[in-house]
């Protein structure tokens, strides 16, 4: 046999040899997706004994980390042992070898411009030697039911993160227009300069954050519903996030406006803990976030909301995304509540999904109080006041004071409303 040059697609060729092989298949490939299937297949394989494959298991890159068809390989009766350094594309089929530039995908056997040579017989016997040098190097590395088990997790979150990215993500337009009646600084600045006493929010940030840790060291210790959830009358109660939010020292520096039945619907689904690998990916031995990448930061935020799971809506996503980085988005959890804060900024965006809103409307109000000292759970209380205190001003137009402030039902509107009304007075802005 003379060798032979192929262009692609070289799929039916590889696969006839495939089908007329009797005693080996080995295969060295860096990366292979589902296509595989359409050639390797049990009516086809089931005879041969010799079936090795190598190839790369990597769970930073989703390419070569693709664990159903490595399972469906397995089914097939391979022997499969992993190399991460192998580059090289060698398909042996008893006397049929292929060397090639192509991987195991469709679009190396059919869709890219890929060259491949159809070894002749004098090489034969080197390329088997290669193959089997690679493979005894790698003993220790072997892909199993075992080890696709312990990393399901990890695939399944790359997966979604893969399938965010394939997405064609529509451009945001941003658009700002100035307040004619009251520079929004100005604002800013007056709320600043009033210096006000933020020490009991300190403290509360402080218990807080030593909560905080002690749940991510737990978490990152194994997973566990008491955690998030215990009834009522179980001696673990006080200790779960649910009793944080709800009574402890979360509830005390923003509420969720939730019942426990929200809490508990969510906390104790069995999605919930692939809700945790995404915002914890070191949980399951991935890399953190690194949201000073703002692509990231709007990937984390657009995936956050993506789980189906009853009451896990958009209170909670928010919620547990600020509980534990808490540096990267203003704790306000209603997408609404942002928008109505936004447009007294004078901020529009055509954001229209719920992870582009949240990057849009915080991006925006963190910019805008880049220069206040403050953790964000204090930015948020300063953006409230400056909603309130233009919504004050606008209604000061038609209604006296006493009356605008009894048409407010709940105390913490109450009190940015008052607060408005001393700083309008400092501004000379009231009637």
């Amino acid at each position: 046999m003379n060798e032979i040059v192929l262009k692609n697609p070289i799929t039916n060729s590889v696969k006839k040899s495939i089908e007329n092989c009797s005693k080996r298949i080995n295969i060295a490939v860096p990366f292979l997706s589902g296509f595989v299937k359409t050639i390797l297949n049990i009516e086809n394989t089931d005879n041969i004994i010799d079936k090795k494959i190598i190839t790369r298991f990597d769970d930073s890159y989703i390419n070569s980390f693709d664990l159903p068809t490595l399972t469906a390989l397995l089914h097939c009766g391979f022997e499969i042992r992993y190399n991460n350094s192998i580059h090289l594309k060698l398909y042996i089929a008893d006397e049929n070898i292929y060397v090639t530039s192509s991987n195991f995908t469709k679009g190396g056997f059919e869709d890219n411009i890929e060259l491949t040579i159809k070894v002749d017989e004098k090489n034969n016997q080197e390329c088997r030697f290669i193959f089997n040098e690679i493979w005894n190097k790698c003993e220790l590395n072997i892909i199993d039911d075992k080890l696709i088990s312990s990393n399901l997790e990890k695939y399944e979150l790359l997966k979604k993160r893969q399938n965010y990215l394939k997405k064609e993500s529509k451009k945001i337009t941003n658009q700002e227009s100035p307040n004619l009646e009251l520079d929004i600084q100005t604002i800013i600045d007056t709320i600043f300069n009033e210096k006000k006493d933020y020490s009991r929010t300190v403290q509360l940030l402080f218990e807080a954050n030593k909560l905080r840790n002690q749940t991510r060291a737990k978490l990152i210790d194994g997973y566990n519903s008491d955690i998030f959830y215990v009834t009522e009358g179980n001696i673990l109660r006080k200790q779960t996030l649910f009793y944080d939010f709800v009574y402890g020292y979360e509830s005390q520096l923003a509420g969720t406006g939730l019942r426990e039945s929200h809490f508990q619907s969510v906390f104790l689904h069995p999605n919930f803990e692939k809700v945790i690998n995404y915002i914890l990916p070191e949980k399951i031995g991935l890399e953190p976030w690194n949201f000073k990448d703002e692509k990231i930061l709007k990937e984390f935020c657009n995936g956050i909301f993506d789980f189906d799971i009853p009451s896990y809506k958009e209170t909670l996503p928010i919620r547990l995304a600020t509980y534990f980085y808490p540096e990267i988005l203003l704790p306000v959890y209603k997408l609404d509540h942002l928008k109505e804060i936004c447009d007294s900024f004078g901020f529009k965006t055509d954001a229209e999904t719920k992870g582009d809103k949240l990057y849009s409307y915080n991006s925006f109000l963190l910019n805008k109080m880049k220069s206040l000292p403050y953790e964000n759970i204090i930015k948020s209380y300063i953006a409230y006041q400056v909603k309130f205190t233009l919504e004050l001003l606008d209604k000061l137009k038609r209604e006296q004071f006493d009356s605008i402030l009894s048409g407010y039902r709940k105390l913490w509107m109450k009190n940015f409303i008052i607060g408005a009304n001393e700083i309008l007075i400092k501004l000379n802005k009231t009637q």
